[in-house]
């Protein structure tokens, strides 16, 4: 790879000192598409295809054809060109790409720039309130809060901290009486593409605190067309994930002919267990949470714990990574029934990838990118002001209708007969007139 990118690396220079020094004006612009397709590889290298595609497509493709245009519209490849205006444009480019260069490099050197330093991302996180009997919540950071009224089923967003150790408390919704409090230590990462971590409140009844768990939620990216799902286990008993298929539990049919798998096995409480990524389209109707017995071979005779049967609620989207938080939830009339929470967030985009160009387009990059186009159309216009020649006069031609034939045939041919110069029809010769009585 090292060997690749250094051969790429010396063509690029070689035809951009090539596409400078090049006297004809269709040379340096075939020099330049060298140039950029020397880019185009080297975002493939860095594993960023859509850039490359970019590449190809838009500047060696769409502008250099514009350029090459322009060059010969205006005839500016031929050699035989006039003195040109401006002698000392030449020695003021040179001197500003040489004031640049220096102002780059000491940029560069003051600022102790180290391109081998990887970047740490601060920590964020989140609750979970998936506890049955404390209701809504007020949660807060070493004393702080940092979200208000989070009830049952429902988490706060990922909030940004700075790296360090934190107490996190809940407590009910507008008390200052602590329901639980966890001491949990967050730290920077350089190894992941969204460092983010959640806290899970879960289990306890009317007389037991619930209990607190910090999982580290995975959001990197994900392969096209796929999904991430990761289980967290807030029930008081082990679980199985298993997808029954087609079949039901009031099937009559035989043992051996049921396509009943588990999906994952022996999720203990206050676990978090992350599943391979799924396609898109996996359906997850046909899933169930149920109890654990090594002892029964028939899956369906497992206790009943949740089910995923709703299409609207569990479903696998692309690009997304969902975290399910088995809980208890409490009835109005007293009960409870076991409830899956889904958790859905976006995943974030592959590097080079179109979504994540898009996203630093219309978020960091929108005014230089429209700054970049003004200066694109300046240098165009500039182009065609430097290669228009002064003096130029077209060539006047003779408008003047030529007749190829004498009029007197013209006519002739017109009247179908031949007439001569002695033929032309006289006017009567004028008569006296008669005198009068």
């Amino acid at each position: 790879m090292e060997a690749l990118f250094i051969i790429v690396m010396l063509v690029a220079v070689f035809a951009a000192v090539a596409m400078l020094l090049s006297e004809n004006a269709v040379h340096s612009a075939l020099f330049l598409i060298v140039n950029f397709a020397c880019v185009a590889l080297l975002y493939l290298m860095l594993d960023a295809p859509f850039l490359a595609m970019i590449q190809i497509a838009v500047y060696a493709g769409a502008i250099m054809v514009l350029f090459l245009f322009v060059i010969m519209l205006l005839g500016a490849e031929k050699l035989n060109e006039p003195v040109r205006r401006f002698k000392w444009l030449e020695i003021v480019g040179t001197a500003l790409a040489v004031a640049f260069a220096a102002v780059a490099f000491f940029s560069i050197i003051s600022g102790k720039i180290e391109l081998n330093t990887s970047v740490t991302r601060q920590p964020e996180l989140r609750v979970v309130n998936a506890a049955p009997y404390v209701g809504a919540v007020d949660v807060y950071a070493n004393g702080q809060q940092i979200a208000s009224n989070v009830s049952f089923g429902n988490a706060t967003q990922f909030i940004p901290l700075a790296a360090g150790d934190y107490t996190i408390t809940i407590n009910p919704a507008g008390s200052t009486t602590t329901a639980q409090t966890l001491t949990v230590n967050l730290s920077g990462d350089t190894n992941r593409q969204a460092n983010v971590y959640t806290v899970v409140t879960y289990g306890g009844d009317q007389s037991a605190a619930p209990s607190m768990s910090l999982v580290q939620s995975n959001l990197e990216s994900v392969d096209s067309r796929t999904a991430r799902l990761a289980v967290f286990n807030g029930y008081s008993q082990p679980v199985n994930l298993v997808d029954f298929g087609s079949a039901s539990d009031n099937n009559e049919t035989k043992l051996d002919l049921r396509d009943d798998r588990i999906v994952q096995a022996n999720i203990q409480p206050g676990s978090l267990v992350e599943l391979p990524l799924l396609s898109e389209d996996t359906s997850m109707r046909s899933w169930e949470f149920r109890g654990v017995d090594d002892n029964q071979k028939d899956l369906s005779k497992l206790p009943r714990i949740a089910t995923l049967d709703n299409p609207e609620v569990y479903n696998l989207k692309r690009d997304t990574s969902q975290l399910l938080v088995i809980g208890t939830e409490t009835l109005l009339g007293g009960g409870t029934r076991n409830v899956a929470i889904p958790l859905v967030d976006k995943a974030v985009e592959a590097f080079g990838s179109p979504q994540a160009v898009g996203n630093l387009l219309f978020s960091k990059y929108m005014l230089p990118f429209q700054l970049i186009a003004i200066l694109l159309l300046a240098a165009m216009v500039g182009a065609i002001a430097l290669t228009h020649k002064e003096g130029f006069q077209p060539r006047r031609r003779d408008v003047r209708r030529k007749v190829m034939k004498p009029l007197t045939n013209v006519i002739g041919d017109q009247i179908g007969q031949d007439i001569g110069a002695d033929a032309v029809p006289q006017l009567p010769a004028q008569q006296a007139e008669p005198a009068g009585d």
